[in-house]
C-alpha cells in the first residue's frame, strides 16, 4: 500500500525531478524539447531512408522484377512447347504402330511378337486392371520420433525406384509415375529439390499406376518387399503410402523418346561359365 500511495502522490521519479532542478539551476530548460534541431534532422533522415527502402521493395517495375518476369514467361513458353511436341510425338508414334500393324496384318509372321515387344518396351499405350500406389511427403513433425527431420520425411528418388521395382517383381505388366511411362531405360533422379523421371519434373503426390492381374499382383506386392517398404516409410517417417486396387481399366501412356537400338552378340572366345565369382558379379543383372 505504501508503494501504491507513493506512486499516486509522486508519479515522477525523484531522480527525474532532481535532474530537472539541476538543469534549471544551470540556466537550461527543465526538460529537453522534441523540437531540438538535431532530433528533427535525425527524424527527417530516418523517414527518408525508410521511405526510399519501402518504395524500392514495393516498386513493380524494378529491373530485377522485370528480369524475373521475363524468365518466368520464357519458362512457361518452353514448357508449353515441350508438352505440344511430346503430344505430337505420341500421335506420330501411334500412327507408325498403326501402319506397321496394317502392313504386317494380323496373321503375318512376327505380328503378334511385334505387338508383345511393343508393349514390353513401352512403345504403345496400355489399359487394363491393376493397382495404384500413392506416395506423398509427411506433414512437418510427423516422424515417429517427433523430430522435424524434413529430409527423412520427404519422398526420395530411391523410394520411387524401390516401389517401382517391387511392382515389376509382383507381376506388373506396365508402370507409370504421374503419367510418365517407365521403361527399361527410364531414370528416376533428384534434380535439386525436385524428383524427375526422364528429365521431367514430378509434382506431389506421386501416383504410381501398375497394370496387372488384380488378384495376384496386389497380394504379391503387399506380402513382398514392396509392402514391407511402404509400411516402414509410413510408420517410421510418417510418409503417406496408400494402395488402391482397381478392377476397372487403368491407363498407362506410351513411353516418350524411345530410340531403336540393335544388339549384336560378340564372340570373345571366353567360356560362358568361365571367370571368377567376382567377374560374374560385375556383370549386368
Amino acid at each position: 500500500m505504501t508503494l501504491i500511495r507513493t506512486m499516486m502522490e509522486r508519479p515522477l521519479d525523484p531522480g527525474y525531478a532532481a535532474a530537472a532542478t539541476r538543469r534549471e539551476a544551470a540556466g537550461l530548460p527543465r526538460s529537453t524539447s522534441l523540437r531540438a534541431p538535431r532530433l528533427l534532422a535525425a527524424a527527417v533522415a530516418l523517414g527518408l531512408v525508410v521511405g526510399v527502402a519501402a518504395s524500392n521493395l514495393t516498386a513493380p517495375d524494378t529491373p530485377r522484377s522485370a528480369a524475373r518476369a521475363d524468365l518466368v514467361r520464357q519458362i512457361e513458353e518452353r514448357r508449353t512447347q515441350v508438352e505440344q511436341l511430346s503430344a505430337q510425338q505420341q500421335r506420330l508414334q501411334a500412327q507408325v504402330s498403326t501402319l506397321e500393324a496394317a502392313q504386317l496384318g494380323p496373321s503375318a509372321a512376327g505380328g503378334a511378337r511385334g505387338r508383345t515387344l511393343a508393349q514390353a518396351v513401352g512403345a504403345v499405350a496400355m489399359t487394363g486392371p491393376g493397382m495404384v500406389v500413392t506416395l506423398d511427403d509427411a506433414p512437418a513433425g510427423d516422424a515417429a520420433d517427433g523430430t522435424d527431420a524434413a529430409e527423412d520425411q520427404r519422398v526420395l528418388s530411391k523410394d520411387l525406384q524401390y516401389v517401382v521395382n517391387a511392382l515389376w517383381q509382383a507381376g506388373a505388366e506396365a508402370v507409370s509415375i504421374n503419367g510418365n511411362r517407365m521403361t527399361s531405360v527410364s531414370a528416376i533422379r533428384f534434380a535439386g529439390s525436385a524428383l524427375v523421371v526422364d528429365f521431367r519434373p514430378l509434382a506431389r503426390p506421386y501416383r504410381i499406376t501398375a497394370l496387372g492381374d488384380p488378384q495376384s499382383m496386389p497380394a504379391a506386392f503387399a506380402d513382398g518387399v514392396g509392402g514391407s517398404y511402404l509400411s516402414t516409410l509410413h510408420s517410421t517417417f510418417g510418409i503417406r503410402a496408400d494402395t488402391d486396387v482397381s478392377s476397372d481399366d487403368l491407363s498407362v501412356p506410351a513411353g516418350r523418346g524411345l530410340t531403336l537400338r540393335e544388339a549384336t552378340p560378340v564372340d570373345t572366345g571366353a567360356s560362358p561359365t568361365g571367370g571368377t565369382r567376382s567377374d560374374q558379379e560385375d556383370g549386368p543383372s
